[in-house]
C-alpha cells in the first residue's frame, strides 16, 4: 500500500534540499526524512484507497500489486488505520517547529483534497498545479521551516524549481498511463491529447531552466550547483519518457 518504490528515490529528498539550504545538522535531517517518508506514504495509501475502482480495471496495476486493497489483500478498515498512524507520524512535526508542522498538516491536507474530496486529481490543470505544491513546492518549504529557516521572497523563488518538477513528476505518469486513462478517469493529459503533454512537459522543463539561471544570475544559486541541477532538469522529462519519445518516431516513420 506504501509503494515504497515509487517514491523512495525522488520524494523525500525535496523536503531535505530545504533543510539542508536552512543549515539543518543531521539529527534534524534525519527527523524531516521520516516526517516526511510518513506523509509521502500517507499521499500513496489515500491514492489507493479512493482510487480503488479505477485500479481494479487496470490490469497492469493488478499484475503488479500497486493497489492490494483492489485486488482485495487489503481491507478498508485496514487503509484507514494505516493512514491514521502515517498522518500522525507526520503532525509529529509540531516537536521540530510549530511553524514548519503547519506547512506539513497544509500538505496533509492537500494530499486529501488531491485524492479524496473535492478529488482534485481528475481537475484538468489544477491536478498538475496541485501535485507541483505537494510534492514539490510544500515539501522544499516545509523542510526549510522545519530547519528553523525564515520563509522569505527569494526562499520562495527557489521552490518554484521543486515546485515545477513536482508539476513534471504528474505530467510524465500522465502520458505514460493516457491509454489506461482515457477511458476510465479524467486528467490533463486525456483532456489536451498526449502529444500536447509532451508539449507542455517540455515546456515546464525549459521554464525550470529560465528560473534556475535568473536565481544563479542573482547569486541565490552558486554557479558550482547550478551546472548539475540544470543537467538534471534536462534529463529528468527526457529519460523518463525516452520509450513514448521512441514509440513516436517509430509511428511517424510507419506513416
Amino acid at each position: 500500500m506504501l509503494r515504497v518504490g515509487d517514491w523512495i528515490r525522488f520524494y523525500p529528498f525535496v523536503p531535505l534540499a530545504g533543510a539542508v539550504l536552512a543549515g539543518a545538522e543531521a539529527p534534524v535531517l534525519l527527523v524531516i526524512w521520516i516526517v516526511y517518508c510518513a506523509l509521502i506514504g500517507f499521499a500513496f495509501v489515500i491514492n489507493n484507497y479512493y482510487d480503488v475502482e479505477i485500479d481494479r480495471k487496470h490490469k497492469g496495476k493488478l499484475e503488479a500489486n500497486k493497489n492490494p486493497l483492489a485486488s482485495g489483500r487489503v481491507s478498508r478498515s485496514g487503509a484507514q488505520a494505516m493512514m491514521l498512524i502515517l498522518a500522525g507520524i507526520a503532525m509529529l512535526s509540531i516537536f521540530v517547529s510549530p511553524a514548519g508542522s503547519v506547512l506539513v498538516f497544509a500538505n496533509l491536507l492537500l494530499v486529501a483534497a488531491y485524492s479524496g474530496g473535492p478529488r482534485l486529481k481528475e481537475r484538468p490543470f489544477l491536478d498538475i498545479v496541485t501535485h507541483g505544491l505537494m510534492f514539490g513546492g510544500l515539501p522544499f518549504l516545509a523542510g526549510f521551516a522545519l530547519a528553523g529557516g525564515r520563509i522569505s521572497p527569494e526562499i520562495l523563488a527557489v521552490s518554484a524549481i521543486p515546485f515545477l518538477l513536482g508539476c513534471e513528476a504528474l505530467i510524465i505518469h500522465q502520458v505514460m498511463d493516457y491509454e489506461t486513462d482515457i477511458s476510465s478517469t479524467r486528467t490533463t493529459a486525456t483532456i489536451i491529447g498526449r502529444e500536447r503533454g509532451l508539449v507542455l512537459l517540455g515546456a515546464s522543463a525549459a521554464l525550470s531552466l529560465v528560473i534556475l539561471l535568473a536565481l544563479t544570475a542573482q547569486e541565490l544559486v552558486p554557479v558550482w550547483a547550478a551546472a548539475p541541477v540544470g543537467v538534471y532538469l534536462l534529463a529528468y522529462p527526457a529519460y523518463s519518457c525516452r520509450g513514448m519519445f521512441r514509440d513516436l518516431s517509430h509511428s511517424a516513420s510507419a506513416q
